[in-house]
């Protein structure tokens, strides 16, 4: 399961009135339950997210534009930034750590590997 999405449940169990808006890279997105409601008022393209759910969204620059419309629906829509800092910051200190004139092609390899085992 992705790390958005882990996220996603935990917060639907604790509230599952709210619809939550991640921001993921240059867009906002809405996933699972919330993205099928949310498409009940604002018709966003849908596209898979991952095995247990699909997601739909929009660009970073149009939030404003979109919160004033699901306010106006009456929908309470939470914006969730922060999914991803602690593992930014392990990766910025693993990053931080290596001795570029002692890593060998193999370890770039392994690195980028453990890298990609914590954004996934």
């Amino acid at each position: 399961m992705s790390k958005i999405y882990n996220k996603y449940c935990e917060l639907k169990k604790k509230n599952k009135d709210i619809l939550y808006l991640f921001k993921c890279g240059n867009f906002y997105i809405f996933i699972g339950e919330d993205a099928q409601i949310i498409n009940n008022y604002v018709p966003l393209k849908q596209t898979f997210f991952c095995n247990e759910a699909n997601k739909c969204g929009f660009p970073l620059k149009c939030l404003e534009d979109y919160m004033r419309v699901f306010s106006n629906q009456g929908l309470k829509v939470e914006i969730v930034s922060d999914t991803n800092l602690e593992v930014n910051e392990s990766i910025l200190n693993k990053l931080r750590s290596i001795d570029l004139d002692k890593t060998t092609p193999l370890c770039a390899l392994e690195i980028l590997y453990e890298i990609k085992g914590k954004i996934l």
